[in-house]
């Protein structure tokens, strides 16, 4: 029995490649840009669609919000139009790498310290994106992609096409196919048709950090009717009795989980750090901790500015060479930072500030903040180079 041969559609400006996702809004291909030969994801509407209104409300979501959010963990828009036949498509970036669901599936539970690597950035797009007045309202594994770029890995959001402006009631949106979202990945007032907020989308990060650290959905594999009761009216799971993990990694997914928006953490941000509390403590003198690291490179006046700087931080030097310095600390205040060190990169220095770990006795610094290229994009640019974790 031959396989059934999908022919690539032709999409003006654009040498289409291979089908690389389907599902009951549309096809997205692959393609390669003539103009300069980049690498694009094409995302087309389903013929039978071009009259919904839904469908095309979707599509102008989606491209507005992308434009309006300039995050690394948010894919980005290059432009759109509409096909020959009426289709319209979204040219969005082509993110090299597995989805997190794929890599769920592969390796089951990932190490709580992976996951946090995973949620910070995710839950810094977020918090933008929720700043900006939007709710993605579909976070899930499959809308996840885990890329890597020249800063190092590189975890990105898709599919906003169910985004929500919190401030505006709009039209609504219904599906012509099928329910919109997932139940596995719903909020219980989404459930129940009530309006959504940016607390819905913390839900979904509590389903998605229990996900990835137990390698099951939060609510298991239910039929759709018995997962909507067990979302609203079930024992919130506990992902402790998943996995082997600290039971205190329990009390921010169940916060996170709660079914009354009220009880959930309020921003992104709240719920990342409360994870982060209890997956990174910051642990006593001699244990490995996480730690903020400056790195510089540059002439000796350059070197000895920056020791100053790192004095006046509070930073520990953990090593020097003839043309290069690093130092680590517990915290470190950015912000006064910022301009003293763009005074170093005018000056010739090449810079870099990075999340990292380490093990700090004393004035003896050990551990993988030592591993330059382990935390910063190396050979170093030139200027100053800040993770996104800590921007």
């Amino acid at each position: 029995m031959q396989a059934l041969v999908i022919a690539a559609p032709s999409v003006p400006g654009f040498r289409v490649e291979k089908l690389i996702g389907e599902g009951g809004f549309g096809q997205v291909w692959r393609g390669v840009r003539e103009s300069d030969g980049a690498i694009v994801a094409i995302k087309i509407l389903h013929l039978e669609l071009i009259r919904s209104i839904d469908a095309l409300t979707r599509f102008e979501r989606e491209l507005a919000a992308i434009e309006q959010l300039d995050h690394r963990s948010v894919v980005r828009a290059f432009g759109h139009g509409s096909l020959a036949d009426g289709r319209p498509f979204l040219v969005l970036e082509y993110i090299d790498g597995p989805s997190l669901r794929d890599v769920i599936t592969e390796r089951g539970s990932l190490p709580a310290a992976e996951t946090l690597q995973i949620l910070e950035p995710l839950c810094d797009a977020l918090q933008l994106a929720h700043d900006e007045g939007l709710v993605h309202r579909d976070v899930k594994p499959s809308n996840v992609i885990l890329g890597s770029d020249g800063a190092g890995a590189r975890p990105v959001l898709l599919d906003f096409g169910l985004v929500k402006l919190t401030d505006q009631d709009g039209p609504g949106l219904t599906s012509s196919r099928s329910m919109l979202g997932t139940p596995a990945a719903m909020a219980p007032e989404q459930l129940k048709g009530l309006p959504v907020t940016a607390r819905t989308d913390i839900y979904a990060l509590g389903l998605l950090a229990f996900h990835m650290l137990t390698g099951k959905p939060a609510f298991g594999a239910a039929p759709g009717v018995v997962q909507t009761y067990l979302q609203i009216h079930g024992p919130r799971p506990r992902p402790s009795t998943k996995a082997d993990l600290d039971p205190a990694i329990d009390e921010p997914i169940g916060r996170a989980l709660h079914p009354d928006p009220a009880q959930r953490f309020a921003t992104a941000r709240e719920f990342l750090d409360a994870f982060r509390a209890v997956v990174s403590p910051v642990t006593d003198a001699g244990g490995e901790q996480d730690v903020v690291a400056l790195y510089v490179e540059g002439d000796p006046a350059a070197l000895a500015g920056a020791a100053n700087l790192a004095a006046a931080a509070n930073m520990t030097i953990a090593m020097t060479t003839i043309d290069s310095i690093l130092a680590v600390a517990a915290k470190a205040d950015l912000a006064s930072l910022r301009p003293e060190l763009a005074k170093l990169a005018a000056a010739g220095a090449k810079i870099a500030v990075g999340a990292t770990r380490a093990t700090i006795v004393g004035r003896v610094i050990d551990g993988p903040a030592l591993d330059i290229e382990g935390w910063a994009p190396y050979p170093l640019a030139d200027g100053v180079w800040i993770a996104p974790a800590l921007c």
